[in-house]
């Protein structure tokens, strides 16, 4: 009997193998996650105290990775979310109340509330001719009070820890 599995894995290895090889061979080749096996979202806290502290930002997000922020206006006034990482996506915001401008889109939110954003970060930069790819810093700032700042970070990973 052990004979028997021993040769079905000598087997089952080279084709395993051979397969995964086979399947990530060229860049042209799109890799998906299995249905009921995405990552869970990013999750995001934002704190607004005052003026004069800014944006308190804990965590961070990933390229093409759903995303959670949640911003919680503890100052005594409504203040605005506005970000050029807004641009481009659709985000569906709870709580708050969405306003466009040229260049960004923008979420307010009135004094002593919370609002939930939720949206897909934009696709991975990654060039697989160079193999560069790098994490990006997406300013933060209130298009009611331009001295409110603050940094969001899409982190890009790639290699043997952490990466695709």
């Amino acid at each position: 009997m052990s004979v028997r599995r021993l040769g079905t894995t000598l087997f089952s290895i080279p084709f395993a193998v051979a397969t995964v090889v086979a399947w990530s061979a060229g860049p042209d080749i799109a890799q998906a996650q299995t249905k009921g096996m995405e990552a869970p979202p990013s999750k995001l806290e934002i704190t607004i105290k005052d003026r004069q502290h800014g944006y308190e930002t804990a965590g961070f997000t990933m390229p093409s990775q759903d995303t959670i922020i949640v911003v919680r206006n503890q100052d005594s006034v409504t203040h605005g979310l506005a970000s050029t990482l807004f641009k481009n996506v659709a985000v569906k915001a709870e709580g708050g109340t969405e306003v466009r401008g040229k260049q960004f889109k923008s979420f307010h939110i009135d004094a002593g509330k919370t609002m939930t954003l939720r949206f897909a970060t934009a696709p991975s930069s990654f060039d697989p001719q160079t193999g560069g790819a790098e994490s990006i810093r997406h300013a933060l700032w209130c298009d009611i009070h331009p001295e409110v700042k603050g940094e969001l970070f899409v982190i890009e990973t790639r290699g043997d820890i952490g990466g695709g």
